[in-house]
């Protein structure tokens, strides 16, 4: 049955994964706790994985897989699923979830469905969104991580509002978690990513 082979990469997954991708997005899994004792910022409790939208059966069937491992997962994991399609075409499946670990669990569980109907090409990126326990400080910026699937790693983006971002608070993020997560030394390919539906 296709829910219970999720449940056993799901179980995989939280072991550290097999693929590159997987034991990237991992990392995570430790990093945050510096982000959250460093700079205040602890983990939303969401997620989003994007990819190229596309027509046909074999697209719809992998949104499918997605939909049933959500719910064949939810005894031992606690999460809550969404879609979403952007003004450029892009799938966001978005996860919720009270633990980092259950929301890294679930993005490397869909991120295993989407490559294995043949769609790894498409995937741009995973979105991390973090809240700052510093409101006084921070104000109304957005912090994120984005893991960029064609490079392989990640990079901090601070959006302050009205399309500019804070580089400095961009900084301070790499420098607090550089070395325990792969990251994108080349600020150049920081790709903003504006209007995130998380």
């Amino acid at each position: 049955m296709v829910e219970l082979g999720f449940l056993r990469k799901l179980r995989d997954a939280t072991k550290g994964g097999s693929r590159a991708s997987g034991e990237s997005l991992f990392s995570l899994s430790s990093a945050y706790i510096s982000l959250e004792t460093k700079l205040g910022l602890t983990t939303s409790g969401k997620c989003a994985i994007s990819i190229k939208a596309a027509d046909g059966n074999y697209f719809y069937e992998m949104q499918q897989e997605v939909q049933r491992f959500i719910s064949a997962a939810k005894p031992d994991i606690d999460l809550q699923y969404r879609t979403v399609t952007d003004s450029y075409g892009y799938l966001w499946m978005i996860l919720e979830g009270s633990k980092i670990e259950d929301l890294l669990a679930g993005i490397t569980s869909i991120d295993d469905a989407v490559k294995e109907k043949g769609f790894a090409d498409e995937l741009l990126a995973v979105v991390f969104p973090f809240s700052s326990n510093r409101d006084n400080v921070h104000g109304d910026k957005k912090y994120y991580l984005i893991y960029n699937y064609k490079r392989d790693n990640f990079y901090p983006f601070v959006s302050a509002g009205s399309n500019t971002r804070n580089t400095e608070e961009e900084m301070k993020i790499m420098a607090a978690v550089g070395q325990e997560i792969p990251f994108e030394k080349d600020m150049a390919l920081w790709y903003p990513l504006w209007d995130l539906p998380v």
